[in-house]
């Protein structure tokens, strides 16, 4: 059962009832406008909410508080959504019936200091600028992974979509403890708040320490990205290349299309039988991985495989005719729909799951759950998936080129 109540400051509590589970999971959503440097700050205020409290300035009294709450976890982590980006905070705590004492009340309040009172100071903010620059390091050293956020970049240069929600090195070398002290007073006097509480809800919570600051409403955050037939080209000192191909799609959650692109981008390279699996790994060996993956709010979906080096052009030219096929051929869509469906299914099993539904229906101003997606994805047809396939127009290429391939 779900259920929800906005406190007087704007902040919006959203409750799903389900006794199945044996914990309680709270979420917090920060959600506000991404550009290059509030992406990188918000990585770096993330880290710092995920570290230490001011009225827990080390990390053995934060063990400490959470050994008290039988081994309570929180943690925190930043991602995009479309035009947004959020700082999500989360707590996790074994249901009261267990330990005979009530916990409610001090998850709330523990998932209130981790948003109010992280400790801001010259210590934990170098941690975080140490840690958020060997992440941003470990990508360069990963080639699918840099290919594909540099296929990104290029792709959607000048728009939202080309930005990297991890942030850069560029803006972490410049960025000052004073400008996150800044920012995360916007997290609390400006952006959107949201709360997500999942579990066995069999008592009231006090939600009173979260009634400080204000929140704001959210437009509607869909990306309408515009992707130009392009081909960009980079070497690196690697094993083999990385080709990532970004293709436009106009397809969004409130269309009438949308499930039948869901299965679409499923047949053409999510299951052990789709066309790309079939046709570029399994009949010409030209791959160990190749996917079709979709960006719901970002307007684009692509393909990504790493190949040998001198099997570039012949890669690109199979990717090209499986598009094309889907264009004019019918398939059959079973088994698409079954794996989608049962994608879905999965959704109720996991609390984190579940709130991350809630949210996405909230940001988009919808109502459907889990069994209506299910139910839209039965009615898929062949001729629905066909419909999407005509609407995909030539792709972006980048090519992330290995120059120490092996010769055949």
């Amino acid at each position: 059962m779900n259920y929800k109540e906005i406190l007087s400051n704007g902040i919006t509590i959203n409750y799903t009832n389900d006794i199945k589970f044996k914990e309680i999971f709270m979420s917090l959503k920060i959600v506000f406008e991404m550009n290059p440097e509030t992406a990188t700050t918000a990585n770096v205020l993330s880290r710092m909410m995920g570290d230490r409290l001011e009225m827990n300035p080390s990390k053995q009294s934060m063990s400490e508080r959470l050994d008290l709450l039988y081994g309570a976890q929180y943690s925190s982590r930043t991602y995009s959504v479309g035009c947004y980006q959020v700082i999500d905070l989360s707590t996790r705590f074994i249901h009261h019936s267990f330990v005979n004492e009530a916990l409610l009340d001090k998850q709330a309040l523990l998932l209130s200091d981790l948003y109010l009172s992280p400790l801001l100071n010259s210590e934990t903010f170098n941690e975080a600028k140490k840690n958020l620059k060997l992440s941003l390091s470990r990508i360069q050293e990963n080639p699918s992974q840099y290919a594909l956020i540099e296929g990104f970049k290029k792709a959607g240069e000048g728009q939202n979509f080309g930005m990297n929600s991890m942030g850069d090195l560029q803006h972490l070398e410049n960025l000052k403890l004073d400008d996150v002290k800044a920012f995360h007073n916007l997290c609390i006097e400006q952006f959107n708040k949201q709360i997500f509480i999942v579990g066995n809800l069999d008592e009231s919570v006090n939600l009173e320490s979260f009634s400080t600051g204000n929140s704001t409403e959210l437009d509607y955050p869909m990306l309408s990205t515009k992707i130009i037939e392009d081909r960009v080209e980079l070497q690196y000192e690697g094993n083999q290349t990385e080709l990532v191909l970004v293709y436009e799609s106009s397809i969004t959650p409130k269309d009438s299309l949308y499930a039948s692109y869901l299965v679409y981008v499923a047949l053409l390279g999510q299951l052990p039988s789709s066309l790309l699996f079939q046709n570029i790994r399994e009949k010409h060996s030209l791959c160990y991985s190749i996917y079709a993956s979709r960006q719901m709010f970002d307007g684009i979906f692509y393909i990504a495989t790493g190949i040998n080096d001198q099997n570039t052009e012949k890669t690109l030219l199979l990717i090209e005719e499986q598009v094309e096929y889907l264009k004019t051929n019918t398939i059959s869509v079973n088994a698409a729909v079954q794996y989608l469906v049962m994608q879905l299914e999965g959704i109720s099993e996991s609390q984190g799951s579940i709130a991350n539904q809630e949210f996405r229906n909230s940001i988009l101003n919808e109502t459907k759950d889990v069994s209506e997606l299910q139910e839209d994805l039965k009615l898929v047809t062949s001729e629905s998936v066909m419909a999407v396939a005509q609407l995909t127009t030539k792709p972006f290429i980048f090519a992330y080129r290995g120059e120490k391939h092996e010769e055949n």
